[in-house]
């Protein structure tokens, strides 16, 4: 046996942060090409999107598709699962760095905003706004679950403005309802193709109602 490490003594070596361990599984793939061509088709409101279609832009076949989603509705629900956890990682890492309460709330505004001036998050939105996907059953029940946990982190950013006196007059409970319901309509009218004002002026307004 000569000097060299094989491929596979590399890829046995190879730490959790190496790009083999980082690379992800042909399954993941696969599951992934699904999920791209779901938002890419159910997003442009053409009705009823057939999976049969869905199948055609994965380069899938009819047994792969079921060896990762037991249904059309599952899919739909494992994109909706996926796309609220992955606004929620990105809202807690704007409130948790910011310095103090105020900070925090219009952190959580100005994160979640980009959502729908962000272009390839707001492709991926459309989905979500679909008439189709508000069919799909269970659709409802787990999206009221995502406003909350997404609410629960601006309610908790307005309690420590409320402590730390920056602003002292705020009713957490109350005010981020209010906001979250601004802030999600701007976004959905904004991944509908009904509102076409620039993001720092929707920002300022949204800061200016609520955050002085």
């Amino acid at each position: 046996m000569n000097g060299s490490s094989s491929q596979t003594d590399i890829d046995t070596q190879a730490g959790p942060g190496s790009a083999a361990a980082a690379a992800p599984s042909y399954a993941e793939r696969e599951r992934a090409a699904i999920i791209r061509a779901a938002h890419r088709l159910i997003g442009r409101y053409g009705g009823v999107t057939p999976i049969e279609d869905i199948l055609r832009a994965a380069k899938v076949n009819r047994r792969t598709f079921y060896r990762h989603f037991p249904s059309k509705d599952a899919l739909v629900l494992a994109m909706q699962r996926e796309a609220g956890e992955l606004v929620l990682r990105g809202l807690r890492a704007a409130v948790d760095s910011s310095p103090d309460g105020r900070a925090a709330a219009i952190a959580w505004i100005e994160e979640f905003l980009t959502i729908g001036w962000d272009e390839p998050r707001a492709f991926d939105g459309r989905t979500f706004v679909s008439p189709e996907v508000g069919l799909v059953a269970g659709f409802a029940d787990a999206l009221e679950e995502i406003h909350t946990s997404h609410r629960d982190l601006l309610v908790a950013a307005l309690v420590r403005a409320r402590a730390d006196g920056s602003l002292p007059d705020t009713m957490p409970d109350r005010d981020a309802f209010a906001i979250h319901a601004v802030v999600l309509r701007c976004v959905e009218m904004r991944a509908r193709g009904r509102l076409d004002r620039p993001y720092p002026a929707v920002r300022d307004d949204i800061v200016g109602l609520f955050v002085k």
